[in-house]
């Protein structure tokens, strides 16, 4: 068995020898193969050339990882390094093009055409490499950054290449799905990030109480819940931010949850905002909610709004009964 193949495979190799022996001379190969002298200098250039090239990259890139490495900001390293590979090799690819190519007209008049081609052709791709230029340049988030895109979704980003953004799918807790967007969404959507500066956002909890109940007791509740869980960070922080020198000197470092009080239809609302790490904001927001409700549950004085009907029964003033003694008056006529 093992002959009979050997045999078959040294068969297809002398009919693979005889074919090409034949198409180069029916084209007259040899002959362009012999005129090859002619660029040997051209093609040894582009051979320095491109291996120069990979020995460069070599270097430059490890240089660039430690100096990322050593800023202490190593998850900007990947999309820096891209970016410089893909200048080094276009670069590399013009001169080897200018090298080939004596006639500068033809060059710039074969470009255009290809390039309108190419353009026609691959809209979303280039859109998608737009998008990534652009995420490059202005950076709106970069590795690890918690973002939501506006009609996409939110998630942590744990890549970034040329064509989509990798994101790691957060539905108020980590759904353990992955989200691959196109860059071009860049472009065209709203950017929410949740972590770019300082991985603490504002957030809140809102409750209802009727009107029967007592207000001020009800706000100081609140608030003691909020600031039980909170409140040591939010002092930290307005000590750390109050050194350093901000953006918007309006905006002023609240040390403590902060208390809004609105009315509505069915009650009084109650709302306290505070502080809240980005990555455990539902967490946090969880142990707010049970701490208010443990602390209002024993309370007479404070009931929980929520939709009802309420009928009130007047006796004095019964409408049934007004209209009984109208219909005995009218039977006594």
């Amino acid at each position: 068995m093992d002959n009979k193949l050997k045999l078959k495979f040294l068969m297809k190799i002398f009919a693979l020898i005889i074919i090409a022996y034949f198409l180069g001379t029916y084209l007259n190969i040899y002959s362009y193969l012999l005129n090859l002298e002619k660029y040997y200098s051209n093609i040894l250039v582009l051979i320095i050339l491109f291996i120069g090239t990979m020995i460069f990259l070599d270097i430059s890139l490890e240089l660039l990882r430690r100096f990322f490495e050593k800023k202490g900001e190593l998850r900007d390293y990947p999309v820096v390094g891209s970016v410089f590979k893909y200048i080094t090799w276009f670069t590399t690819i013009l001169v080897a093009v200018s090298i080939l190519y004596q006639g500068l007209g033809s060059l710039i008049m074969s470009l255009g055409l290809i390039g309108a081609g190419i353009t026609f052709a691959l809209q979303r791709p280039i859109m998608n490499f737009a998008g990534w230029v652009n995420i490059v340049v202005t950076r709106p988030f970069k590795i690890n950054d918690r973002i939501n895109i506006k009609g996409v979704g939110m998630g942590d980003v744990y890549k970034i290449d040329t064509m989509h953004i990798y994101l790691s799918e957060v539905d108020m807790e980590p759904s353990g799905r992955n989200l691959v967007i196109p860059n071009a969404f860049v472009l065209t959507n709203a950017i929410i990030n949740y972590t770019k500066g300082s991985h603490y956002i504002w957030d809140s909890v809102e409750i209802a109480i009727t009107y029967e109940s007592n207000w001020k007791k009800a706000e100081k509740l609140v608030f003691e819940a909020a600031d039980g869980i909170v409140g040591e960070d939010m002092r930290r922080l307005a000590k750390i931010w109050e050194s350093r020198p901000r953006q918007f000197a309006k905006n002023k470092t609240n040390p403590k949850p902060m208390i809004r009080i609105s009315l509505f239809e069915n009650g009084i609302k109650i709302k306290v905002r505070y502080l809240v790490n980005s990555l455990e904001w539902a967490l946090i927001k969880t142990q707010i909610t049970q701490r208010i409700l443990e602390k209002i549950g024993p309370e007479p004085d404070v009931n929980i709004a929520y939709p009802h009907m309420e009928i009130i029964y007047d006796e004095k003033n019964n409408l049934y009964k007004k209209l009984e003694n109208i219909s005995k008056k009218n039977n006594n006529i």
